[in-house]
């Protein structure tokens, strides 16, 4: 009924569903709702700010862009951000937020699942590629291609490069502050905040000619990191602090059980957010790689994209771009922010968030683009690299090296290169996002791959980042035919368009998952491109004389259509995208058990009985009691019940329940045991011991392969 409470009770989800149908409006019209005869609003009053603004933060449609100082266009500054160069570049890189953010900054979590990054966003890296390429540091600017022709295509393949080791070094684990990763004897010595594999960062100084810039070794310092790992038992953040704080320090136990509600006085984990075991241990002092026991002075280990350490590389940041700048009386971009003082705030700053990226592009403008040693320059190497036509891994290799282990050329005086195929995939994911599978044509011929397929490089290994999708092989359609017409009109044209400029914040944004760790990741099930061939055909052929409404009887009839879809979308989102299910789930729970015969229909409906009225009978499935069928999706939580299934009483001459108590997982038993019902098992176990009804009293599962199915659960005969 259109007015709930009605005939089964009050609406459920009633704020989900209005909040999720605000999402879809702001990702299709992008925050600005079109003008149609009479102004517009989203919400019953007259500010459309509310009504657009999401509250998940995983999956909100816009970032406030940082506060601008304001740039004088006869500026060197100005004209560089006014130049064909730049606008070209900046257009570019806007044009691929959504894949940068959705496909590229991705963070796997500790179940292995790859999630949009909390720490790294577009917005702050584009206001880093801003401020680096118009204003620089000490001479110094970011690479964007200013001096050949066609130049921005130089300057994203350079951005490219930057981000291929970013992904590897930082956002891979959601990082910003250096983790505690150097494991010894089988201990996490704390004292690793003052260095890792025998490095002590307070002594990375610089040169004579440099030294007055490096920033003072303060032992009365006391700092802790905003960030760290997160798998189980992962070490806490890293801290610095003087003797009289700590006179000596000792582990980060991973493997102490830290949430005991029953133990004398009742423990949780309290380090930090999230925390499921491990704890801080002081009892006596143990040293880290390079002896230490303390952790005074030891306040600089890497923070940001590229993990920028120790005390050399801190104060170049201030003496240039800091409050040492500003007291020298030189331009400084961030004079209150004395990064000798608090080094954190590269980390911590909700003020300056681009600042994890400045750290980075910093480094990477002192330390790769100048790179020129024993004859491989990297501003030639990266031009011959272009307008070679992007082949081969050589080039992204040697800067690949250079990032890794100071040299284009590893193994060097460090070793082996580390991460080399991730770095180079990481490499081609950008170059695929950036120039969307079709390489420019500088010069000479381009392609990606050293044969002319460049389908090969372009191809995502990594399906929750891939970055493009096949479009379905479709069935020809006649421009003359009905749905032909209805193809090639103005108001489907429109529409599509619409949804296609809409596809990067649909994937990402709207057709998301909650996570039984409560994350908001993209779903693995449902998808734009499956979503928009479903509107192609029902809005061009449709069904038994019905067609999707896209707003054909209308002047301006695609934003009629489009408010049609975002409707649909947001029933959508609330039935089964949220649980990225496509099968029905198990959810009916009698007597705090779960009937295997919810497959049959859950709270007490029969769905092998909703049959269609008199006129329509002779539509409706018969419903065979040998059919034998499995679903391929359930739930996902900790001993969330397996797939219904459905069987004759031949193979199931009754059904009991889902035990999802069961601790399946269970390596020490006589024989041991796993969890084998479905893939991320954590416990649970089909128990058919006993009969047990479900809410309409059902033992067995013949006949029951009717449970809902799809986006809007289609179920019954």
């Amino acid at each position: 009924c259109h007015n709930p409470p009605c005939g089964t009770g009050e609406l459920d989800g009633r704020m989900e569903r209005s909040d999720n149908f605000n999402k879809v409006l702001d990702a299709f019209f992008g925050g600005v709702i079109p003008q149609v005869t009479a102004p517009i609003t989203v919400t019953e009053t007259s500010d459309t700010s509310d009504s657009l603004t999401e509250s998940n933060p995983s999956s909100a449609v816009s970032t406030p862009i940082p506060t601008r100082q304001p740039v004088s266009p006869s500026s060197e500054a100005g004209l560089v951000l006014n130049s064909d160069t730049f606008v070209n570049l900046a257009q570019a890189l806007d044009d691929s937020k959504g894949d940068i953010d959705s496909k590229l900054f991705l963070y796997l979590t500790p179940d292995y699942q790859w999630i949009p990054s909390s720490v790294y966003r577009y917005d702050d890296f584009f206001e880093s590629v801003r401020i680096m390429a118009s204003e620089g540091v000490a001479g110094k600017r970011l690479y964007i291609g200013e001096d050949v022709e066609d130049g921005h295509i130089f300057g994203l393949v350079n951005m490219a490069a930057f981000l291929a080791q970013s992904m590897k070094e930082t956002i891979q684990y959601d990082a910003c502050d250096e983790n505690s990763w150097d494991l010894i004897g089988g201990k996490y010595p704390l004292s690793n905040a003052c260095g890792q594999l025998g490095q002590s960062y307070q002594d990375y100084h610089c040169s004579d000619e440099e030294k007055h810039m490096e920033c003072p070794v303060d032992p009365n310092m006391s700092i802790t990191a905003v960030t760290h790992a997160k798998w189980y038992g992962a070490p806490g953040p890293l801290f610095c602090g003087p003797k009289t704080e700590y006179s000596f320090t000792g582990i980060w136990d991973h493997l102490y059980e830290c949430n005991r509600p029953w133990a004398n006085p009742p423990e949780t984990c309290s380090v930090y957010e999230g925390q499921k075991a491990g704890k801080y241990d002081n009892s006596a002092p143990y040293a880290n790689n390079a002896g230490r026991t303390d952790v005074e002075g030891c306040c600089w280990w890497g923070r940001g994209v590229i993990q920028t350490s120790g005390v050399c590389n801190f104060g170049k940041l201030n003496y240039y771009l800091g409050a040492r700048a500003a007291a020298d009386g030189r331009d400084s971009r961030y004079p209150t922010i004395d990064f000798c003082k608090d080094p954190e705030v590269i980390c911590s700053s909700a003020e300056y968030k681009e600042l994890k990226w400045i750290a980075g592009l910093f480094y990477w403008m002192e330390s790769v683009q100048t790179y020129n040693v024993d004859g491989w320059d990297y501003l030639t190497e990266l031009r011959s690299f272009v307008e070679g036509g992007m082949t081969g891994t050589s080039f992204i290799d040697a800067v690949s090296g250079i990032v890794n282990r100071g040299c284009h050329n590893p193994p060097c005086g460090t070793g082996e290169l580390d991460g080399r195929m991730e770095r180079s995939d990481n490499f081609n994911k950008v170059l695929d996002a950036f120039f969307g599978g079709v390489i420019p044509q500088v010069t000479a011929p381009i392609t990606v791959t050293e044969t002319s397929d460049t389908s090969d490089s372009l191809t995502e290994s990594n399906p929750s980042s891939a970055v493009s999708t096949p479009i379905p092989t479709r069935q020809p359609v006649s421009p003359s035919s009905e749905a032909g017409l209805v193809l090639n009109s103005d108001t489907f044209v429109n529409l599509a368009q619409a949804l296609d400029d809409s596809k990067g914040d649909i994937d990402s944004k709207l057709f998301l998952y909650l996570t039984p760790d409560y994350q908001w990741i993209p779903s693995s099930v449902y998808r734009y491109d499956d979503f928009f061939e479903s509107v192609r055909i029902m809005a061009s052929e449709g069904v038994a004389g019905k067609r999707l409404y896209i707003g054909e009887d209308v002047e301006d009839g695609h934003i009629f259509g489009l408010v049609n879809m975002a409707a649909f979308l947001a029933q959508s989102m609330k039935e089964t995208i949220q649980y990225d299910a496509c099968d029905e789930n198990s959810w009916d729970l009698i007597g705090g058990k779960y009937p295997l015969s919810n497959a049959c229909g859950q709270l007490g409906q029969s769905y092998q009985d909703y049959h269609c009225s008199d006129e329509e009978k002779h539509m409706e499935c018969p419903v065979d009691p040998n059919m034998s069928i499995t679903a391929v999706t359930h739930a996902k939580w900790y001993g969330a019940p397996g797939p219904l299934f459905c069987g004759p009483k031949t193979e199931y001459s009754f059904t009991g329940i889902w035990d999802h108590l069961y601790e399946c997982n269970r390596p020490w038993a006589n024989p041991p045991e796993t969890c084998s019902v479905y893939e991320g098992q954590k416990a649970g176990k089909y128990d058919n011991s006993a009969p047990y009804a479900n809410n309409a009293g059902r033992t067995d599962v013949e006949g029951c392969c009717w449970w809902g199915r799809g986006v809007i659960q289609t179920s019954g005969v």
